[in-house]
């Protein structure tokens, strides 16, 4: 036999933990979701910055002015300084970094360019580094769409922890919510529907497989009060004992009576909880009924 008390704390411990987890999911979340802005707002001005790097080198090639070059030098070890940040992300695996510097040489064209400066280049070395620099925006297009499907992936992996913790919260809640009603209302119900039909409890009530201590303890009382006002009506005599009897009987069934109906006015209260409409009803029944045996017992007294 358990303690109502005690189910319904252990109830709002359990979900108070699951809410907790979701918001610092959400805000994992959050702050993830904000690296990766960044991290894809990087790639996307290296790319913008090499496009006008690319644009620069070959309008200076097509009218073979070779001291233009000499502006985009510095603009090409700009570049170099934002691809370096970009790979110190901790978010970005190390493969990915390694293929990074493996396949985007941007020393090499530094000094494909002096030379040209220089006139030591021919239309062979002009060819090529048209085809490096091709093959680096490539690349870096390629870097940014798997950073792009990478941040994707995470997000929404956190998305369905999420939706999972959720949906742990309200089976909890329903299940909570279900052994409430079969062990603290039906019994009540039978209560209630006894004294209304018979005007007082039978010895063998059904209190059913795992009733709660507090609809135990409260059936108990009015079972003891039944039995007490039939006694009380049998005798003579001592009248004032006998009604000091029936009232602390009374008082102490109605106590815990009391009880049981704030933890289910308490239940029907959270505006936070996220109870059904039914569920709602159900907690309403318990109110009502122990109303109505709190009206009985004061129509004994």
């Amino acid at each position: 036999m358990y303690s109502l008390r005690k189910l319904v704390w252990a109830a709002y411990g359990v979900v108070g933990c699951l809410l907790a987890f979701i918001i610092l999911l959400g805000v994992r979340q959050y702050v993830l979701s904000d690296q990766y802005n960044s991290i894809i707002s990087q790639s996307e001005k290296a790319i913008f910055h090499f496009a006008t790097i690319r644009e620069a080198i070959t309008e200076s090639l097509i009218d073979e002015r070779w001291q233009r070059l000499e502006s985009v030098i510095p603009e090409i070890e700009k570049l170099n300084s934002e691809l370096v940040r970009l790979q110190e992300s901790t978010l970005i695996p190390s493969e990915f970094k390694l293929a990074l510097v493996d396949k985007i040489d941007l020393a090499g064209i530094i000094i494909t360019v002096r030379r040209l400066m220089h006139g030591e280049g021919d239309i062979r070395q002009s060819k090529s580094l048209q085809e490096q620099m091709r093959a680096i925006a490539d690349h870096l297009l390629q870097y940014d769409r798997i950073i792009g499907s990478q941040a994707r992936g995470r997000i929404l992996n956190f998305q369905m922890v999420i939706i999972g913790a959720l949906g742990l919260i309200i089976s909890l809640a329903s299940f909570s919510l279900n052994k409430l009603y079969k062990n603290t209302v039906v019994p009540l119900l039978k209560v209630a529907t006894q004294l209304q039909t018979a005007g007082k409890l039978a010895e063998d009530v059904d209190y059913g497989p795992d009733v709660s201590r507090e609809i135990y303890e409260v059936i108990e009382g009015v079972k003891s009060l039944s039995s007490g006002s039939n006694t009380i009506q049998r005798e003579d005599g001592n009248g004032g004992l006998e009604q000091a009897l029936l009232a602390e009987t009374v008082n102490e069934t109605a106590n815990r009576l009391n009880g049981i109906i704030n933890y289910a006015q308490l239940l029907a209260d959270d505006e936070s909880s996220t109870l059904t409409e039914q569920e709602r009803q159900l907690l309403q029944k318990i109110i009502d009924s122990g109303n109505s045996i709190a009206v009985t017992w004061k129509k004994v007294l």
